[in-house]
Order: C-alpha cells, then structure tokens, then sequence
C-alpha cells in the first residue's frame, strides 16, 4: 500500500493551537484546494473518536460519496480518520502534531492496483494528492503564522 508523508514546519506554533485547528470540523472546508468540487454533506459538531464526515466529491463529472469516521483520537498529539466509503480500495490519514511541526501520514491503496491502478496512482493520484496537501499546508501556515 502506498504511503505519502507531508511534513510543515511551523517554528513558534505550539502543539496544542496546531491540534484546535485541525479538530475544528470548519477547517476542511478551509483546507479544501478551491479548485476541487468537495461538499460537506455531514461533519460533526466537534471531532471525537467515532465521528463521521460525509463529502461529496465531483471530478471529472463523476459525484461520488466519501465517508470518513475517526478511528484514533489521541489529543492533543493526533488524530486518525479511514475512509468507510468512496474512491480509495484504502484511506488512512494520520494527523501528527508536535510543537513546531505537523506531519501528514496517508496510507492508501487505488481502485484495481493490480490491474492498472498502480499506473494510475503514478500518474495522476499521487500528484493529486500531493498538489492537495501542499495547498493544506499553505493555509494552516496562513492561518497559524499571520504576517
């Protein structure tokens, strides 16, 4: 299975204001790289182990459904959500958050990886996912260190 890490250094942020960012279920609204076609269907009041997040996702003119429930919630060091429905066979992404420093872990598998997905993966998953977390990246860092 295939695992991407994203790291951001974050010098002066502590743990805890990079944790109350991310648990607030509106930040993925903000986290979102404008130039998807995401809706937030359904997103708890406030995160907790057990939560679920319902998207709906359009790309290429295909909407789909995208159901993620918090597996792990480990305050204020982490968090864990895994996919329950949508386009991954696999979706596992750590929240890692340390003073200083929030590490993205995604562990994931495409659709058909014997058949092709891996190709696929190569060529237009990864790059997507990668363009997508660097845009993450870039508003928690404008949200967290303002000029």
């Amino acid at each position: 299975m295939p695992r991407l890490e994203f790291r951001l250094p974050l010098p002066g942020v502590l743990q805890q204001a990079l944790f109350e960012f991310h648990r607030d279920p509106r930040a993925l609204t903000l986290l979102t790289p404008p130039e998807k076609r995401v809706t937030v269907v359904e997103r708890p009041a406030e995160m907790s182990a057990g939560a679920l997040v319902v998207l709906r996702v359009t790309q290429l003119g295909v909407s789909l459904t995208w159901v993620s429930v918090i597996e792990i919630w480990d305050p204020p060091r982490s968090f864990v959500d895994v996919q329950v429905k949508g386009p991954f066979a696999r979706w596992r992404h750590e929240h890692l958050f340390s003073d200083g420093l929030l590490v993205d872990r995604i562990d994931y598998e495409v659709p058909f990886a014997a058949f092709g997905g891996r190709l696929v993966d190569r060529l237009f998953i990864r790059p997507d996912l990668t363009s997508m977390f660097a845009h993450r990246h870039r508003v928690t860092r404008e949200q967290l260190l303002p000029s």
